[in-house]
């Protein structure tokens, strides 16, 4: 599991939508799907976000840089 430790700083550029569910998402953790072809991890948020935010099987791309491991269950 990792955990988003901080917002991007390319987050402020999405629109508003986007930058709640990525504030949500902060200090919370997430299994990683995969890695795409841009080396971003894929974070399977939806648990958390679909209820939240609606849609179905939501995800988020982040640089490794701006997550961390964390031990346990969420």
């Amino acid at each position: 599991m990792l955990s988003l430790r901080v917002l991007p700083p390319w987050v402020d550029r999405l629109p508003e939508e986007g930058r709640e569910v990525f504030r949500f998402c902060v200090c919370r953790a997430f299994s990683v799907t995969e890695t795409d072809h841009n080396g971003l991890l894929i974070l399977d948020v939806s648990a958390d976000v679909d209820t939240m935010f609606g849609g179905y099987m939501n995800d988020i791309r982040v640089e490794p840089e701006y997550v961390v491991k964390v031990e346990g269950d969420r």
